[in-house]
């Protein structure tokens, strides 16, 4: 205790007491343990009770059954919005900067997309990925699928029917301009640096760029990214009947006669 002499005399009012006298330490009782798995504190959670509905969204893909769990989470998430959502896939596992994952996620719960699939889930509890998601983790479901599940992930969602498109510059890739998105379609996005990995661009059932006017070789991948998303939102966006046209520029015009 002699290394502490020259401390006593600090006012007793000088901040708040946050010590505990023996007969009050002996009276605690241990309270149920609870597993956090790394997340925030108690403190925090009451802070932010909507973490847990965020946790809901969040379907580890060992977990959950594709067929059945994915389609109730379009029909519920499409009745929440009030409006039919994509069936869209961007696969963002290989990338790893979290800002890009944050925009990403931003533009995808935009424009739609069925579903985010990141290497981590842990990525949404990043500062910088919630300052550049602006929440939409929330709203958009978020699946794990670890790089090296990525083989798999790609078979199995292409026995259910999906075109596995690859955002890469290859020989023989297509020129987005000119690429038509199938309606189910899964968008694989390549790591920041390397781009997709040979290995997956031979389970590609295409790949598209973007036609670029410029030196710099390539496009930040989340901007990439957003431009495909939105050629795929628009080339599925239904056409309103030409009826319906006439009748709403025949309703313009007779307002603007009155």
């Amino acid at each position: 205790m002699e290394k502490f002499s020259r401390f006593t005399d600090i006012p007793s009012g000088a901040g708040p007491q946050r010590c505990l006298s023996p007969t009050r330490l002996r009276e605690l009782q241990p309270e149920a343990w609870a597993q956090q798995d790394g997340g925030p504190c108690s403190g925090e959670a009451e802070q932010q009770p909507e973490w847990t509905d965020v946790q809901k969204k969040i379907i580890p893909w060992k977990n959950y059954v594709p067929d059945l769990d994915l389609e109730l989470v379009l029909r519920d998430r499409a009745a929440k919005l009030g409006k039919s959502i994509s069936r869209l896939i961007v696969v963002a596992s290989l990338i790893d900067k979290p800002t890009n994952l944050g925009g990403l996620c931003r533009t995808c719960e935009v424009f739609g997309a069925a579903l985010l699939v990141v290497g981590s889930l842990q990525c949404v509890r990043d500062k910088q990925f919630q300052h550049l998601s602006v929440s939409a983790e929330q709203w958009l479901p978020l699946v794990e699928v670890r790089p090296s599940q990525l083989p798999g992930f790609l078979q199995q969602k292409k026995a259910e029917g999906y075109t596995v498109v690859g955002a890469e510059q290859t020989a023989r890739s297509a020129a987005l301009t000119h690429y038509r998105f199938p309606e189910s379609s899964l968008l694989l996005l390549g790591n920041e640096r390397e781009g997709i990995p040979a290995n997956l661009i031979q389970q590609l059932d295409v790949c598209v760029e973007i036609p670029q006017q410029g030196i710099t070789r390539s496009l930040n991948v989340h901007v990439s990214a957003a431009l495909l998303v939105w050629e795929y939102t628009r080339q599925q966006a239904r056409p309103q009947a030409p009826s319906r046209l006439r009748s709403r520029a025949e309703t313009a015009r007779s307002g603007q006669m009155k």
